[in-house]
């Protein structure tokens, strides 16, 4: 396989950090927290999707804002400061999350918990992707 530019895979990185910022600052807050997960319920009954949404409890909205934080601080610092470390660990990181994802839908979760799945496999597999050091390809 071909490896990408450096400058690219960077590009690459980032977008699926700024993805993540979008995607995710609803989880950080209970309040935004509560809207997103309506949100996503009535978006899960009205297309007739399988699996449950639960109603929230305590101890799930302090895992979702916790998850929430963390990964808008993971954002920001692939943003602010990008690296190819940085793209390996987050594509760690998405694999990790489908493979809970797929864990969970299997286990009865609402299958609009898929839609997420598919962004995280795609974002995850292509941070893997061989990088060429433009430093040293040119020398």
């Amino acid at each position: 396989m071909t490896p990408v530019k450096q400058a690219r895979y960077l590009s690459l990185m980032k977008t699926s950090a700024w993805y993540d910022l979008v995607v995710t600052w609803p989880f950080a807050t209970p309040w935004t927290l509560a809207l997103l997960y309506s949100g996503l319920s009535a978006l899960s009954e009205s297309l007739g999707l399988p699996g449950t949404l639960p109603p929230l409890n305590a101890t799930s909205v302090l895992f979702g804002n916790l998850m929430g934080s963390v990964v808008l601080v993971w954002s920001l610092a692939r943003i602010l400061s990008p690296a190819v470390r940085l793209g390996r660990l987050d594509g760690v990181a998405r694999l990790l999350f489908a493979t809970w994802q797929i864990n969970a839908v299997l286990n009865g979760a609402g299958a609009i918990v898929l839609a997420f799945t598919a962004i995280e496999l795609l974002f995850g597999i292509l941070q893997f992707l061989p990088v060429e050091d433009e430093r040293t390809a040119a020398a």
